[in-house]
Protein backbone atom coordinates (compact mmCIF):
# COMPACT_ATOMS: atom_id res chain seq x y z
CA UNK A 1 0.00 0.00 0.00
CA UNK A 2 1.56 3.28 -1.08
CA UNK A 3 1.61 6.43 1.01
CA UNK A 4 -0.61 8.20 -1.53
CA UNK A 5 -3.22 5.46 -1.32
CA UNK A 6 -3.31 5.59 2.46
CA UNK A 7 -3.53 9.39 2.38
CA UNK A 8 -6.73 9.16 0.34
CA UNK A 9 -8.34 6.46 2.44
CA UNK A 10 -7.11 7.00 5.99
CA UNK A 11 -4.44 9.63 6.70
CA UNK A 12 -5.17 13.34 6.58
CA UNK A 13 -3.42 15.58 4.07
CA UNK A 14 -1.49 17.06 7.01
CA UNK A 15 -0.06 13.65 8.06
CA UNK A 16 3.69 13.78 8.55
CA UNK A 17 6.39 12.54 6.20
CA UNK A 18 10.07 13.61 6.33
CA UNK A 19 9.73 15.40 2.98
CA UNK A 20 7.40 17.95 4.57
CA UNK A 21 9.99 18.78 7.19
CA UNK A 22 12.74 19.25 4.60
CA UNK A 23 10.55 21.60 2.58
CA UNK A 24 9.60 23.57 5.69
CA UNK A 25 13.25 23.91 6.78
CA UNK A 26 14.25 25.29 3.38
CA UNK A 27 11.41 27.82 3.59
CA UNK A 28 12.31 28.84 7.17
CA UNK A 29 16.12 28.90 7.43
CA UNK A 30 16.22 31.70 10.01
CA UNK A 31 13.90 30.89 12.85
CA UNK A 32 13.75 31.47 16.57
CA UNK A 33 15.51 28.91 18.77
CA UNK A 34 15.51 27.78 22.37
CA UNK A 35 18.52 27.71 24.64
CA UNK A 36 19.87 24.15 24.70
CA UNK A 37 20.96 21.40 22.32
CA UNK A 38 18.86 21.29 19.17
CA UNK A 39 18.16 17.78 17.88
CA UNK A 40 18.20 16.88 14.21
CA UNK A 41 15.39 15.48 12.09
CA UNK A 42 15.90 12.12 10.35
CA UNK A 43 15.61 11.92 6.58
CA UNK A 44 14.53 8.33 7.13
CA UNK A 45 12.96 7.77 10.52
CA UNK A 46 14.53 5.06 12.66
CA UNK A 47 12.77 2.21 14.44
CA UNK A 48 14.15 2.82 17.91
CA UNK A 49 13.17 4.31 21.24
CA UNK A 50 14.17 4.87 24.86
CA UNK A 51 14.48 2.03 27.36
CA UNK A 52 10.98 2.54 28.83
CA UNK A 53 9.27 1.89 25.47
CA UNK A 54 10.57 -1.71 25.51
CA UNK A 55 9.30 -2.57 28.98
CA UNK A 56 7.66 -6.00 29.22
CA UNK A 57 4.80 -4.66 31.37
CA UNK A 58 3.54 -2.58 28.43
CA UNK A 59 2.21 -5.75 26.80
CA UNK A 60 -0.29 -6.39 29.59
CA UNK A 61 -1.07 -2.69 30.05
CA UNK A 62 -1.95 -2.26 26.38
CA UNK A 63 -4.14 -5.37 26.43
CA UNK A 64 -6.02 -4.19 29.52
CA UNK A 65 -6.57 -0.73 28.06
CA UNK A 66 -7.79 -2.16 24.76
CA UNK A 67 -10.21 -4.43 26.62
CA UNK A 68 -11.69 -1.47 28.49
CA UNK A 69 -11.78 0.61 25.32
CA UNK A 70 -13.58 -2.00 23.22
CA UNK A 71 -15.83 -3.09 26.08
CA UNK A 72 -17.23 0.43 26.45
CA UNK A 73 -16.94 1.33 22.74
CA UNK A 74 -14.82 4.38 23.59
CA UNK A 75 -13.83 6.82 20.85
CA UNK A 76 -12.06 10.19 20.64
CA UNK A 77 -11.85 12.16 23.88
CA UNK A 78 -13.78 9.45 25.72
CA UNK A 79 -10.71 7.20 25.55
CA UNK A 80 -8.61 9.65 27.55
CA UNK A 81 -11.44 10.49 29.94
CA UNK A 82 -11.83 6.79 30.80
CA UNK A 83 -8.19 5.63 30.71
CA UNK A 84 -6.52 8.93 31.76
CA UNK A 85 -4.05 8.39 28.92
CA UNK A 86 -3.97 7.20 25.32
CA UNK A 87 -1.23 5.25 23.55
CA UNK A 88 -2.25 3.49 20.35
CA UNK A 89 -2.00 3.49 16.56
CA UNK A 90 -3.57 6.95 16.21
CA UNK A 91 -2.61 9.05 19.22
CA UNK A 92 -0.05 9.40 21.97
CA UNK A 93 -1.65 11.34 24.83
CA UNK A 94 0.21 10.87 28.15
CA UNK A 95 -1.34 11.52 31.58
CA UNK A 96 -1.47 15.07 32.93
CA UNK A 97 -0.47 14.58 36.56
CA UNK A 98 -1.31 17.03 39.33
CA UNK A 99 1.53 18.41 41.45
CA UNK A 100 0.19 16.54 44.50
CA UNK A 101 0.35 13.25 42.60
CA UNK A 102 4.02 13.87 41.83
CA UNK A 103 4.61 14.51 45.53
CA UNK A 104 2.89 11.25 46.55
CA UNK A 105 4.75 9.25 43.91
CA UNK A 106 8.18 10.69 44.74
CA UNK A 107 7.65 10.43 48.51
CA UNK A 108 6.58 6.78 48.26
CA UNK A 109 9.49 5.86 46.01
CA UNK A 110 12.15 7.70 48.03
CA UNK A 111 10.78 6.36 51.33
CA UNK A 112 10.92 2.80 50.01
CA UNK A 113 14.55 3.28 49.01
CA UNK A 114 15.54 4.82 52.34
CA UNK A 115 13.78 2.03 54.23
CA UNK A 116 15.91 -0.60 52.52
CA UNK A 117 19.07 1.51 52.84
CA UNK A 118 18.65 2.10 56.59
CA UNK A 119 17.87 -1.58 57.22
CA UNK A 120 20.87 -2.65 55.17
CA UNK A 121 23.06 -0.08 56.94
CA UNK A 122 22.13 -1.38 60.38
CA UNK A 123 22.64 -4.99 59.29
CA UNK A 124 26.03 -4.21 57.74
CA UNK A 125 27.29 -2.41 60.85
CA UNK A 126 26.00 -5.20 63.12
CA UNK A 127 28.15 -7.63 61.11
CA UNK A 128 31.25 -5.46 60.74
CA UNK A 129 31.44 -4.10 64.28
CA UNK A 130 31.99 -7.55 65.89
CA UNK A 131 34.95 -8.04 63.56
CA UNK A 132 36.34 -4.71 64.72
CA UNK A 133 35.89 -5.80 68.34
CA UNK A 134 37.70 -9.10 67.70
CA UNK A 135 40.61 -7.67 65.73
CA UNK A 136 40.71 -4.18 67.22
CA UNK A 137 41.04 -2.58 70.64
CA UNK A 138 37.39 -1.78 71.61
CA UNK A 139 35.72 -3.71 74.42
CA UNK A 140 32.39 -5.52 74.31
CA UNK A 141 30.74 -2.60 76.09
CA UNK A 142 32.01 -0.28 73.35
CA UNK A 143 30.35 -2.55 70.79
CA UNK A 144 27.05 -2.46 72.68
CA UNK A 145 27.19 1.33 72.95
CA UNK A 146 27.91 1.62 69.23
CA UNK A 147 24.94 -0.59 68.35
CA UNK A 148 22.65 1.45 70.63
CA UNK A 149 23.79 4.73 69.10
CA UNK A 150 23.35 3.26 65.62
CA UNK A 151 19.84 2.10 66.45
CA UNK A 152 18.83 5.52 67.78
CA UNK A 153 20.26 7.13 64.64
CA UNK A 154 18.91 4.76 61.97
CA UNK A 155 15.79 3.57 63.82
CA UNK A 156 13.75 6.76 63.36
CA UNK A 157 14.79 6.94 59.70
CA UNK A 158 13.72 3.33 59.15
CA UNK A 159 10.33 3.58 60.86
CA UNK A 160 9.38 6.98 59.42
CA UNK A 161 10.29 5.90 55.89
CA UNK A 162 8.53 2.55 56.34
CA UNK A 163 5.38 4.40 57.43
CA UNK A 164 5.51 6.79 54.45
CA UNK A 165 6.20 3.94 52.00
CA UNK A 166 3.36 1.71 53.19
CA UNK A 167 0.97 4.68 53.51
CA UNK A 168 1.66 5.61 49.91
CA UNK A 169 1.05 2.05 48.73
CA UNK A 170 -2.18 1.88 50.72
CA UNK A 171 -3.37 5.20 49.27
CA UNK A 172 -2.57 3.96 45.77
CA UNK A 173 -4.58 0.78 46.42
CA UNK A 174 -7.59 2.37 48.12
CA UNK A 175 -7.75 5.75 46.38
CA UNK A 176 -5.78 5.63 43.13
CA UNK A 177 -7.69 8.72 41.98
CA UNK A 178 -5.93 10.71 44.70
CA UNK A 179 -2.54 8.97 44.48
CA UNK A 180 -2.31 9.20 40.69
CA UNK A 181 -3.97 12.62 40.61
CA UNK A 182 -4.53 12.81 36.85
CA UNK A 183 -6.22 15.94 35.56
CA UNK A 184 -9.38 15.77 33.44
CA UNK A 185 -7.64 16.86 30.27
CA UNK A 186 -4.26 15.99 28.67
CA UNK A 187 -1.19 18.21 28.49
CA UNK A 188 -0.31 17.37 24.88
CA UNK A 189 -1.06 14.91 22.14
CA UNK A 190 0.66 13.67 18.98
CA UNK A 191 -1.78 12.45 16.32
CA UNK A 192 -0.29 10.10 13.70
CA UNK A 193 -3.42 10.04 11.57
CA UNK A 194 -3.62 13.83 11.17
CA UNK A 195 0.04 14.74 11.64
CA UNK A 196 -0.94 17.39 14.17
CA UNK A 197 0.68 18.17 17.51
CA UNK A 198 -1.54 19.81 20.12
CA UNK A 199 -0.59 21.53 23.37
CA UNK A 200 -3.25 22.09 26.04
CA UNK A 201 -3.52 24.41 28.99
CA UNK A 202 -2.38 22.58 32.12
CA UNK A 203 -5.32 23.46 34.38
CA UNK A 204 -8.10 23.98 31.83
CA UNK A 205 -9.23 20.62 30.46
CA UNK A 206 -9.01 20.34 26.66
CA UNK A 207 -8.34 24.06 26.22
CA UNK A 208 -5.77 24.32 23.43
CA UNK A 209 -2.63 26.43 23.69
CA UNK A 210 -1.43 25.51 20.23
CA UNK A 211 -2.17 23.10 17.40
CA UNK A 212 0.19 22.87 14.45
CA UNK A 213 1.65 20.32 12.02
CA UNK A 214 4.33 18.15 13.61
CA UNK A 215 6.93 19.16 11.02
CA UNK A 216 6.84 22.80 12.17
CA UNK A 217 8.36 22.02 15.59
CA UNK A 218 12.01 21.97 16.63
CA UNK A 219 13.26 19.57 19.31
CA UNK A 220 15.65 20.64 22.06
CA UNK A 221 17.35 19.11 25.07
CA UNK A 222 17.60 21.41 28.06
CA UNK A 223 19.53 20.59 31.23
CA UNK A 224 19.04 21.54 34.85
CA UNK A 225 21.04 20.56 37.95
CA UNK A 226 19.66 17.97 40.36
CA UNK A 227 20.17 18.00 44.13
CA UNK A 228 23.73 16.65 43.68
CA UNK A 229 24.61 19.20 41.03
CA UNK A 230 24.55 16.70 38.13
CA UNK A 231 22.83 17.64 34.88
CA UNK A 232 19.38 16.20 34.21
CA UNK A 233 18.04 16.53 30.65
CA UNK A 234 14.49 17.12 29.43
CA UNK A 235 13.04 16.92 25.93
CA UNK A 236 11.16 19.97 24.63
CA UNK A 237 9.28 20.69 21.43
CA UNK A 238 9.23 24.33 20.36
CA UNK A 239 7.20 26.11 17.69
CA UNK A 240 9.54 28.88 16.48
CA UNK A 241 6.85 31.01 14.86
CA UNK A 242 4.38 30.92 17.75
CA UNK A 243 7.23 30.81 20.31
CA UNK A 244 5.47 28.19 22.39
CA UNK A 245 7.28 25.22 23.93
CA UNK A 246 6.19 22.03 25.66
CA UNK A 247 8.16 19.66 27.85
CA UNK A 248 7.46 16.02 26.97
CA UNK A 249 8.40 14.53 30.34
CA UNK A 250 5.00 12.87 30.90
CA UNK A 251 5.89 10.41 28.12
CA UNK A 252 9.69 10.71 28.09
CA UNK A 253 10.89 11.38 31.67
CA UNK A 254 13.93 13.57 32.43
CA UNK A 255 17.18 11.61 32.61
CA UNK A 256 20.90 12.03 33.07
CA UNK A 257 21.48 10.09 29.84
CA UNK A 258 21.17 12.39 26.83
CA UNK A 259 21.14 9.41 24.47
CA UNK A 260 17.87 8.18 25.98
CA UNK A 261 16.11 11.40 24.97
CA UNK A 262 17.72 11.40 21.53
CA UNK A 263 16.18 7.94 21.11
CA UNK A 264 12.87 9.29 22.43
CA UNK A 265 12.94 12.01 19.76
CA UNK A 266 13.67 9.41 17.08
CA UNK A 267 10.81 7.29 18.43
CA UNK A 268 8.38 10.20 18.17
CA UNK A 269 9.48 10.96 14.60
CA UNK A 270 8.95 7.34 13.61
CA UNK A 271 5.56 7.24 15.31
CA UNK A 272 4.38 10.29 13.35
CA UNK A 273 5.88 9.26 9.99
CA UNK A 274 3.08 7.67 7.94
CA UNK A 275 5.50 6.62 5.21
CA UNK A 276 6.95 4.13 7.72
CA UNK A 277 5.34 1.52 10.02
CA UNK A 278 4.77 2.25 13.69
CA UNK A 279 7.73 1.76 16.06
CA UNK A 280 8.05 -1.95 16.80
CA UNK A 281 7.66 -1.82 20.59
CA UNK A 282 5.68 -4.08 22.98
CA UNK A 283 2.97 -1.56 23.87
CA UNK A 284 1.95 -0.88 20.27
CA UNK A 285 1.96 -4.45 18.95
CA UNK A 286 -1.78 -5.11 19.42
CA UNK A 287 -2.53 -1.99 17.35
CA UNK A 288 -0.23 -2.61 14.37
CA UNK A 289 -2.88 -4.21 12.16
CA UNK A 290 -5.11 -1.12 12.49
CA UNK A 291 -2.62 1.28 10.92
CA UNK A 292 -2.59 0.97 7.10
CA UNK A 293 1.12 1.62 6.51
CA UNK A 294 2.11 -0.68 9.36
CA UNK A 295 -0.27 -3.46 8.33
CA UNK A 296 1.05 -3.40 4.75
CA UNK A 297 4.66 -3.43 5.93
CA UNK A 298 4.08 -6.30 8.37
CA UNK A 299 2.35 -8.34 5.67
CA UNK A 300 5.17 -7.71 3.23
CA UNK A 301 7.85 -8.65 5.80
CA UNK A 302 5.78 -11.57 7.14
CA UNK A 303 6.21 -10.24 10.65
CA UNK A 304 4.88 -12.46 13.43
CA UNK A 305 1.84 -10.52 14.75
CA UNK A 306 2.62 -11.86 18.24
CA UNK A 307 6.36 -11.22 18.12
CA UNK A 308 6.49 -9.51 21.53
CA UNK A 309 3.60 -11.36 23.16
CA UNK A 310 5.12 -14.77 22.38
CA UNK A 311 8.50 -13.74 23.75
CA UNK A 312 9.54 -14.56 27.31
CA UNK A 313 9.93 -11.75 29.81
CA UNK A 314 13.61 -12.58 30.07
CA UNK A 315 14.17 -12.11 26.33
CA UNK A 316 12.19 -8.86 26.25
CA UNK A 317 14.29 -7.57 29.15
CA UNK A 318 17.44 -8.55 27.27
CA UNK A 319 16.37 -6.54 24.20
CA UNK A 320 15.41 -3.63 26.47
CA UNK A 321 18.85 -3.67 28.06
CA UNK A 322 20.56 -3.79 24.67
CA UNK A 323 18.54 -0.78 23.49
CA UNK A 324 19.47 1.16 26.61
CA UNK A 325 23.19 0.43 26.26
CA UNK A 326 23.06 1.46 22.61
CA UNK A 327 21.26 4.70 23.50
CA UNK A 328 23.69 5.81 26.22
CA UNK A 329 26.67 5.25 23.90
CA UNK A 330 25.38 7.94 21.54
Amino acid sequence: MSVNETFDSYYAATAYTPEKRHEWESENPKRDKLFGSQLSWDRKTQDTGPEEEYDYSHIEISQQEEKRRSGKSLEGKEIYKELKARYDYQVIMPPNYKALATFFFMTTGISKGLTYMSAFGYFAFSVLLPLYVVFGDPTLSDYKDAMIYLFFFLGPVFFICLFLWKSGELLNKKRPDIFMGVRKGPLWQANRQTGMLTFYKKRRAWKQRLQAPFHEFDAFLQSSPDSQGSSTYSLFLYHPQQRIKQKLDAQFPPTKMEGELVAAWQFLQRYMDVSQPLPDVPGLEIHRHKDPTTAASDKRRKRNPRYWRDMSEQNVNKIQREKYLKNIRR
